[in-house]
C-alpha cells in the first residue's frame, strides 16, 4: 500500500483508523472491521489483500494527513514555538483516543510495520535542528542550551510512552505524560518570551476546558 490513496481507500482507512487505536493491532480483526463497515469480510479482502496491507494503509493515511496539518502550521504559524505548541495538540489529540495496546502490538507483533510507520529519525533530527535554529533567530528559544541532548532526550522520553504501564502508576493517563514531557521540552529551550507565550496557551486551554466554557 502507498501513499497514492484513491478515494475509495482514503473513505475506508479513515473509518478504519479510529478501529485500529480503540482496539490496539492485534485485536483489529478483518471480521471486526468488516462489521464495524457494514460490509462482508469477503469484499474487505477484496480491496486489503490482507490485515496488514489494511492496517499499514490506515496508519500510512493518518501520518501523512499529520504531515500537512503539521507543514500547515508551520506556514501560518506566528513563530516555531506557537507551532510546535500547535503541532504537539495534534499528538496530544492522537493519544487522547488511543489504546495502549497499540504501542505493544507494534514492538512486539508488526516490526516490519513500525518501520514504515515512524518517521526516520535522523531526517527528523535535521528538520528539528532547523525549527531550533530558527526559533532562536525569532527570540523564542534560547541560543544557550545543547538542543542535540535536548531534542534526543525528548525520544527516549517519547519511547518511555510504549512501556507506561511498566513504568507508571496506572493513574497516570497516556495524556498527562505527553503534556509534562511535551511542556517540559518546550520549556527547556524557550526564551523568556517563549515562557511567556507558553503560560499563555496554558491559561488559554484551562479556560477552554472550565465548566463555564462547555
Amino acid at each position: 500500500m502507498t501513499e497514492n490513496f484513491t478515494a475509495e481507500e482514503r473513505r475506508l482507512l479513515t473509518a478504519i483508523y479510529p478501529i485500529i487505536v480503540e482496539k490496539g493491532l492485534k485485536s483489529t480483526t478483518m471480521d471486526l472491521v468488516a462489521h464495524r463497515l457494514g460490509m462482508s469480510k469477503r469484499t474487505l479482502y477484496e480491496i486489503f489483500e490482507s490485515k496488514t496491507a489494511m492496517i499499514t494503509g490506515a496508519l500510512a493515511l493518518h501520518a501523512m494527513e499529520n504531515r500537512e496539518k503539521a507543514d500547515e502550521i508551520m506556514r501560518s504559524a506566528p513563530n516555531v514555538l506557537v507551532a510546535l505548541i500547535r503541532i504537539f495538540e495534534i499528538h496530544r489529540h492522537d493519544l487522547e483516543r488511543i489504546n495502549i495496546n497499540f504501542f505493544k502490538d507494534m514492538d512486539r507483533l508488526y516490526h516490519d510495520m513500525r518501520d514504515k510507520y515512524e518517521h526516520n529519525h535522523e531526517e527528523h533530527r535535521a528538520a528539528m535542528e532547523q525549527l531550533y535554529q530558527k526559533g532562536i533567530s525569532e527570540g523564542v528559544f534560547r541560543d544557550d542550551v545543547n538542543f542535540r541532548i535536548l531534542s534526543r532526550m525528548m525520544e527516549i522520553q517519547a519511547e518511555s510512552l510504549k512501556r507506561m504501564e511498566d513504568l507508571f502508576p496506572p493513574e497516570i493517563s497516556l495524556v498527562e505524560i505527553f503534556d509534562t514531557m511535551s511542556l517540559g521540552f518546550l520549556r527547556s529551550i524557550a526564551s523568556e518570551e517563549g515562557h511567556r507565550m507558553i503560560d499563555r496557551y496554558l491559561a488559554d486551554r484551562k479556560a477552554s476546558l472550565s465548566p463555564t466554557n462547555k
